[in-house]
């Protein structure tokens, strides 16, 4: 008798052990929930703000502003011709990332994201696919 009731204590820990193991990796895995604008997809708001360009930004500042960005020591690779934030392959898109990037890596100041006055910060995580906004 003793060795069922052995067996059973250890068949429900073992189950208990599961379900809280379970639960927790459900709970580190939860992203935003993603929300659909036009072709892209936008994270909502996780309380941070992200820094990208004012809509009336020409593609000349645009420019300005990626390759700016990109001497200032951070990490432009991923939006390099085919790597995960070229997708959509638009200027605005690899200047938003620079930008933010930027932005991140200079204490997330207002000043940060001025670029000239062409720089926004906006609640929304820009996030898309596969291309993760820091």
């Amino acid at each position: 008798m003793k060795s069922s009731s052995s067996a059973s204590f250890l068949l429900l820990c073992t189950v208990v052990f599961h379900f809280f193991s379970s639960t927790a990796a459900v709970e580190n895995d939860s992203k935003p929930p993603i929300i659909s604008k036009g072709d892209s997809k936008l994270s909502q708001s996780d309380g941070r703000k992200f820094c990208v360009s004012k809509p009336e930004a020409s593609d000349a500042q645009l420019k300005k502003n990626l390759d700016w960005a990109c001497k200032q020591g951070i990490d432009c690779s991923p939006v390099e011709p085919g790597a995960v934030c070229d997708d959509p392959a638009s200027l605005r898109s690899r200047a938003d990332f620079a930008m933010n990037t930027y932005y991140r890596t200079r204490g997330e100041t207002k000043n940060a994201c001025d670029f000239e006055g062409t720089g926004r910060l906006i609640d929304t995580n820009p996030s898309y696919g596969e291309c993760t906004y820091l």
